[in-house]
């Protein structure tokens, strides 16, 4: 390590005055295919560390949360280069064509991301990859290994039932904007009952309705969040952490306390944080720093069993001109919120179903809180 060190001080205290346009083109050149050395030797260590569960020795449960927690790693990247090294270490061919430069580390990564949950067909056709990544970019390949993907997925579904059955897997990940992605694979007929289920759930709508139809997918992303929703009383509970400037709308004075964020760590953002809070149970917790409880306060609900009766009879379902959800999918919405002094009574509430809450409070410009 300590001529890598060196090297890279070296390079730091470089002095470029004067330099013409070639010079520093040269020099990012060099700098660019000492990356790409270093970053497969990267992969080729970090193949060997998890084969030999090193990462398991201080308790870690996985490789991923291991880099994640010693390095500056983020998760998502750390998952990433655990996945692209294994690649390489379950498959000599590609090992021994990164070490000698014959395609880039970048390759390896478009290869893994396409080779998840097919890695044994991967190495099937290990060969003619190869031979693909050593003539494209990087850009190029991923093109090949999409349509690599789409056929491998065919042989996946012409294989005999109990080995199909192995592979199935349902990932959700949290990504940017409030928003989480949900893929994977399941037998045919769970996959049947589950479009049917959404599909009864949210059928078409009408096309000369107050609101344009939504498309099939928009539908059936309606319908599993009422699926999971259940009715009130079922509903899985889903925690929100939230400083106190962001949930009044002010810019906190300092960012390392901000925080707006689903309890585990994966941002939202504010105006669906403040949505949340219109019907749920609040808990206040004062922190000291961001370690130190200091009182920790029991849970409230905003809007009490009572009123959700009395709302129920009241509106009957979704308030939104045309939608018929019936009280039991919607959540009680302050027209005015209780964050911005609006009362948790009667007048000021209403039920919505899901899409049309998020509508409420997404369909505004104003600071979060505030209601159109």
């Amino acid at each position: 390590m300590l001529g890598i060190d060196e090297a890279i001080d070296r390079l730091t205290a470089e002095d470029r005055t004067g330099w013409s346009g070639g010079a520093y083109s040269a020099r990012l050149l060099e700098i660019t295919a000492a990356e790409e050395r270093l970053a497969a030797e990267k992969l080729r260590c970090a193949g060997e560390w998890d084969a030999a569960l090193a990462w398991a020795e201080d308790g870690s449960l996985t490789a991923a949360s291991w880099l994640s927690h010693h390095t500056s790693t983020t998760t998502q990247d750390a998952r990433e280069l655990v996945r692209t090294a294994r690649l390489a270490q379950g498959n000599r061919t590609t090992a021994k064509a990164l070490a000698a430069g014959d395609l880039s580390p970048a390759h390896v990564q478009v290869a893994a991301r396409a080779a998840r949950h097919v890695e044994d067909l991967y190495g099937e056709h290990e060969d003619a990859i190869l031979d693909a990544a050593r003539t494209l970019s990087p850009d190029d390949f991923r093109s090949v290994m999409a349509y690599w993907r789409s056929q491998a997925e065919n042989l996946v579904g012409h294989e005999p039932a109990a080995a199909r059955f192995t592979r199935r897997h349902l990932h959700v990940s949290q990504i940017l904007d409030s928003m989480a992605r949900i893929d994977g694979w399941v037998d045919a007929e769970t996959g049947a009952r589950f479009a049917n289920a959404l599909d009864a759930l949210e059928p078409p709508d009408p096309v000369d309705g107050p609101e344009p139809p939504r498309s099939l997918g928009q539908r059936r992303a309606d319908a599993l969040a009422k699926l999971v929703a259940g009715g009130r009383s079922s509903r899985a509970e889903v925690a929100v952490v939230i400083d106190a400037d962001t949930v009044q709308g002010r810019f906190p004075s300092d960012l390392t306390h901000a925080r707006c964020e689903l309890l585990g760590g994966d941002p939202i953002d504010p105006a669906t944080a403040v949505r949340m809070a219109c019907d749920a149970a609040i808990t206040r917790v004062l922190m000291k720093g961001t370690s130190t409880v200091l009182d920790l306060g029991r849970a409230t609900p905003v809007v009490s069993a009572a009123q959700r009766k009395a709302l129920a009879i009241r509106d009957g379902g979704c308030v939104e001109p045309g939608c018929t959800a019936p009280p039991e999918w919607c959540d009680a919405h302050h027209k005015l919120h209780w964050i911005l002094g609006g009362p948790t009574e009667l007048s000021n509430l209403e039920l919505r179903c899901r899409r049309h809450h998020v509508e409420a409070h997404h369909g505004n410009r104003g600071p979060p809180g505030a209601q159109r």
